[in-house]
């Protein structure tokens, strides 16, 4: 008979990790790297048990073994690490077995075949390989931060543009006629420690002739963003409330894959308002401060609630006059 797990011992670790990677006065910041809301977050350290994808969430961001989280003592037999195995990936299999335990033959024929076509992309020759090398490595500039282009903003869901919107958009552009930047005209800065700086002589800016059906004129090209982000994008910045570190006409590289962390520059998508801001993120219990660089402008408070989507800028592009 399985023991019957202790919840309360688990939400006590649970307070711990979040402290470790959060501080102690850090829940919202940890709900947001988890990806729920805070008070459902407030909900876990109380008294109630979270979901497993929760849990393994948990343990692939703070680093810490399942099987301590779930009974306090470490599995020294298992080679499986919380990161070895998606949440996500790992959940699903979970329910799946559950269900209909025959379903295991499946799965391991699957995964068999996945590691064939893996082996054999892997003894490819280097030529047939590399062959999306030869193809432009762009990711296109979708407006000015102020408006955008407004097809692109008008998701309530809270999606920003996704990997397949974004390759149509590059697809219909790359046979048109466009101008190609000298990479001396352009400088870069990063904005979080944990990303590399880009070499700057790979970085050029690709401006079309004519300005597309869809609004969308200008592109990054990059291979060292594409290759690392397939789904990143950029925006034109307006104004200067966040110079000297952004000033109006700056282009910030995003990916839906990196969301805005707790003191850094962030673009964010209000709900009801067209077009995002750029700002400093600041997150405090429920609500979001937006804090501008520039001291001459205010610091705007709002709900948790009012925030569609928030991406941390991963880089900054700047064209040097």
């Amino acid at each position: 008979m399985s023991k019957k797990l202790d919840v309360n011992a688990i939400i006590s670790r649970i307070c711990l990790l979040r402290e470790k990677y959060a501080g102690k006065r850090g829940k919202a910041l940890f709900a947001n790297a988890l990806g729920i809301s805070p008070s459902t977050y407030n909900y876990y350290e109380q008294d109630r048990l979270p979901p497993i994808g929760v849990l393994w969430s948990i343990c692939r961001l703070t680093g810490a073994d399942i099987q301590w989280l779930l009974t306090g003592k470490h599995d020294e037999t298992t080679e499986l690490t919380p990161n070895a195995i998606p949440a996500n990936l790992q959940t699903k299999i979970m329910n799946l077995l559950q269900k209909d335990p025959k379903s295991a033959i499946a799965v391991e024929a699957f995964v068999d075949l996945l590691q064939q076509k893996t082996d054999f992309e892997n003894n490819l020759p280097e030529a047939v390989a590399s062959a999306d090398l030869r193809k432009p490595a762009w990711l296109p500039i979708l407006g000015r931060t102020a408006a955008g282009i407004i097809h692109f903003w008008r998701q309530d869901d809270g999606r920003p543009p996704d990997v397949t919107e974004l390759a149509q958009v590059i697809k219909k552009h790359q046979q048109r006629q466009y101008r190609q930047l000298s990479p001396d005209d352009v400088c870069t800065d990063l904005s979080l420690p944990e990303i590399p700086p880009l070499d700057i002589s790979s970085v050029t800016l690709v401006q079309l002739n004519e300005v597309g059906d869809d609004g969308v004129s200008e592109f990054v090209e990059c291979r060292d963003i594409t290759s690392s982000f397939p789904d990143a994008f950029a925006l034109r910045v307006d104004g200067d409330s966040m110079a000297p570190r952004i000033n109006d006409g700056d282009i910030v590289v995003l990916s839906p894959s990196v969301l805005a962390r707790d003191g850094a520059s962030a673009v964010v998508k209000l709900r009801h308002q067209i077009g995002v801001t750029c700002k400093i993120i600041r997150y405090s219990g429920d609500q979001v401060h937006l804090i501008a660089a520039n001291e001459n402008f205010d610091t705007k408070v709002y709900n948790l609630d009012q925030i569609l989507w928030s991406l941390a800028v991963l880089w900054r592009i700047r064209l040097l006059k």
